[in-house]
């Protein structure tokens, strides 16, 4: 017990992690899910308390619109909500603070990165009746609604800020140089598991940058429950057992990459560094 809390053993973390992502994709909670992200990272979280907080906040939310689906009210009653009277802003000067892609230090600081408001942004709009969903532009990370109206696409990064087509296009233009027009291909919404995937994606990054090995292969782990069928991050994985010693994990890894991808122009590398960890584990 630390301050009263009870530790949560990093196993019966992950366990609860397995069966969100056994869920169908429209029952993932992306709050939950990302929390439980959090707890195998801190295991004196208290899940319960940050959901209790969030539920009010999308309570309140309900109780402004009474009853109303319309998107343009409930895009003004969560942005008044979460970033007026909470205070919520975007913060990335920490982007390789394994922190800052925690869900759990979003809530605690009221500050943090797209990833993680974009999750409390499309959760409290489901909870106000709305679907919305994330959608990745030119490196940024943004939410969309899509109905009769069209689409309406909000920062929330940028206070909730809607763009307009114009802004997206200014994106677009500030990463390729005028060359690339917008396009419907680039306001493609992710599923809920792809948005879990994005965090820990960030998540492992940022303990790649600390050069802590043992919870980037962790975070590559729960990337592959989301995704058994992700060739890179399996490759990925070979290569952090390597550097972990775990040898005979690595050869396990690298022949998963090659059934997922037997034309890969890395195939050959890729036998060879099989064939190398074999013989040595032979003569050790």
């Amino acid at each position: 017990m630390h301050d009263g809390r009870l530790f949560t053993h990093p196993t019966l973390a992950r366990k609860r992690f397995c069966e969100i992502a056994a869920r169908p994709e429209p029952s993932l909670d992306l709050v939950e899910g990302s929390l439980v992200i959090a707890l195998e990272e801190d295991p004196r979280l208290d899940i319960d308390r940050y959901l209790t907080q969030f539920d009010g906040w999308s309570a309140a939310v309900r109780q402004r619109l009474e009853g109303s689906l319309d998107v343009e009210r409930i895009v003004e009653s969560i942005n008044r909500i979460l970033f007026d009277e909470e205070g919520f802003h975007g913060e990335d000067e920490d982007y390789y603070d394994p922190r800052s892609a925690l869900l759990s230090d979003t809530l605690d600081r009221h500050a943090g990165l797209p990833i993680t408001l974009s999750i409390l942004y499309i959760e409290m709009s489901r909870r106000a009746g709305v679907e919305a969903t994330g959608v990745s532009l030119a490196g940024r990370f943004l939410v969309k609604f899509t109905g009769a109206f069209g689409e309406i696409v909000v920062d929330p990064f940028d206070g909730g800020h809607v763009m307009t087509t114009p802004e997206l296009q200014a994106i677009l233009d500030a990463m390729y140089g005028g060359g690339v027009r917008l396009r419907e291909q680039h306001l493609r919404g992710f599923t809920r598991r792809q948005i879990l995937a994005r965090e820990l994606a960030q998540l492992k990054a940022a303990y790649l940058a600390q050069r802590d090995l043992t919870r980037a292969a962790a975070s590559v782990d729960r990337l592959l429950i989301l995704d058994a069928r992700d060739a890179s991050e399996v490759r990925d994985r070979a290569a952090l057992a390597v550097q972990m010693h775990a040898y005979a994990q690595a050869i396990e890894c690298f022949e998963r990459y090659l059934e997922l991808m037997p034309h890969a122009e890395d195939r050959s590398r890729v036998r060879e560094r099989i064939a190398w960890l074999s013989a040595w584990m032979d003569q050790n």
